[in-house]
C-alpha cells in the first residue's frame, strides 16, 4: 500500500449523548482548551502531513464548516504551532443528508479515497501527551503496510469515561505493538471494570486500506442506522489488524465524562 495522504472525519452525528452540553450547537464546537472539540482532529491530520482531508457533515453543523474555512482556525493554528510546521490539508466537505450511522458516512467518501490506504479519525477521540495518535501510528503502517488502529490500555477508575465498543484481546507483536482479536460489538450499558482488571480497547484513530470499503457493504443493513462497527469486527477476523498502544491520556469527548475530564486537562494545552 502506499504512504498516507487522505483522511476521512465523520462529523454528521447527532451527538446525543452531549445534548445537555451542546445547546443545540456542534458536539464538534465545544471548546477544549481554548479551541474546538473538531480543531484538535485537523490540527493531528496537518501535523501528520496529510494532503487531504474529507470532512461528512451536515447541513445542521454549518457553524462547524464556517469555522473550519475560517480567519480564526488560521489564528488557532498559528498560535499552537508557533514552529509553522504544518500545513492545513485541502478540506473536501461532504454531505449526510441524514444521520444513517458512521459506517453510511464514511462510505460516502469511498470514490476520492480511490484505491489508497486512508486514515479514519473520530473527532470525539482526544489524546494529551507529547505526541498526537496518528504520528505514533503512521511508522507502523510504513514499515508492515498493515491495517492499524489506536490503543488505549485502561484501568478500573478510567474505563467510566469511555463509550462501551472496541474492546477486545491482543496478541503481542514487539513493544507496544498488538494484534487484535475478538472486537467487541457496541453496548449502551456503561463501561465499568472490576478493581485490577485492565482492557485494550480501540481509540478513534485506523489507517485502513481501501478494502475497507467493502467490509462495510458486506454489514449495510436493509434499514436503520449503518454503523462502522460490524464491517471493523469482520475484518479483524478475516485479515491481520495492528494495534499500537498510544503514549499519553486518551480522552472519549463524546460523553460528558470524558468531555469534561479532557476540558480540565486541556486547559493548559
Amino acid at each position: 500500500m502506499p504512504s498516507i495522504e487522505k483522511a476521512v472525519i465523520p462529523v454528521a452525528g447527532l451527538g446525543t449523548r452531549l445534548h445537555s452540553l451542546t445547546k443545540g450547537e456542534p458536539k464538534e464546537m465545544l471548546p477544549i482548551g481554548g479551541r474546538p472539540m473538531i480543531y484538535y482532529a485537523v490540527f493531528e491530520a496537518a501535523l501528520s502531513g496529510l494532503k487531504h482531508l474529507y470532512i461528512v457533515i451536515n447541513k445542521r453543523k454549518s457553524s462547524l464548516r464556517r469555522y473550519l474555512e475560517s480567519e480564526k482556525f488560521e489564528n488557532d493554528l498559528e498560535s499552537h504551532d508557533k514552529a509553522n510546521k504544518t500545513t492545513i490539508p485541502r478540506l473536501t466537505f461532504i454531505d449526510q443528508p441524514a444521520p444513517l450511522g458512521s459506517g453510511e458516512a464514511i462510505y460516502r467518501t469511498k470514490e476520492m479515497i480511490g484505491k489508497e490506504p486512508f486514515a479514519l479519525m473520530m473527532p470525539d477521540f482526544l489524546l494529551y501527551g507529547s505526541s498526537p495518535a496518528l504520528p505514533q501510528m503512521m511508522p507502523s503502517f510504513e514499515r508492515f503496510r498493515q491495517d492499524i488502529v489506536g490503543v488505549l490500555i485502561l484501568k478500573a477508575g478510567e474505563a467510566e469515561g469511555f463509550g462501551n465498543v472496541g474492546i477486545f484481546q491482543p496478541t503481542p507483536l514487539e513493544k507496544d505493538l498488538v494484534e487484535v482479536h475478538g472486537i467487541s460489538k457496541k453496548f449502551k450499558a456503561p463501561l465499568v471494570l472490576e478493581e485490577g482488571k485492565t482492557i485494550y480497547k480501540t481509540m478513534g484513530r485506523c489507517i485502513f486500506g481501501p478494502h475497507f470499503f467493502s467490509y462495510l457493504e458486506r454489514v449495510r443493513p436493509l434499514k436503520g442506522e449503518w454503523d462502522d462497527s460490524p464491517a471493523f469486527q469482520a475484518l479483524c477476523k478475516e485479515r491481520k489488524v495492528m494495534g499500537r498502544i498510544l503514549e499519553g491520556t486518551g480522552f472519549d469527548v463524546g460523553n460528558p465524562m470524558g468531555y469534561l475530564a479532557a476540558k480540565e486537562t486541556f486547559e493548559s494545552f
